[in-house]
């Protein structure tokens, strides 16, 4: 299934929006303009655990690392994720967050720590530094 990725940051860093580039079409990534990419690429068989999951938290790990502002970020597949924080106003979505502060939910049974969960995404956006 197709999926295509749209996104703006708030930065002025070339270096930085280039290595996002890089990253997204080294996970097989097709660049269709701008910050604009659509996966699988042209030709490419899709693989989401090992390149669709992990491009997306390194995406989010790399902004969170840099202290980049996320302002537009969409996600759209069948269905579509939605992030708008380029109008102050009207901001819309979360942008992400540290693990401490994940809005975590109560499961059913217990066996899944929060502080495992915390402590992955704290330590995945870590890697980026």
């Amino acid at each position: 299934m197709p999926v295509t990725l749209s996104y703006d940051l708030q930065t002025d860093d070339v270096n930085q929006r280039t290595y996002i580039r890089s990253m997204l079409e080294r996970f097989g990534w097709q660049r269709l303009g701008g910050s604009v990419f659509r996966y699988p690429g042209a030709g490419g068989d899709e693989d989401w655990l090992n390149q669709v999951v992990p491009s997306l938290m390194f995406f989010r790990s790399y902004i969170l690392a840099k202290g980049i502002t996320l302002r537009f970020f969409t996600l759209d597949a069948s269905s579509i994720s939605f992030v708008d924080q380029s109008d102050p106003v009207g901001v819309f979505g979360a942008p992400p967050v540290s693990g401490a502060a994940l809005p975590l939910v109560q499961p059913t049974n217990n066996q899944s720590s929060v502080g495992a969960i915390q402590a992955l995404v704290n330590a995945a956006t870590r890697s980026i530094l």
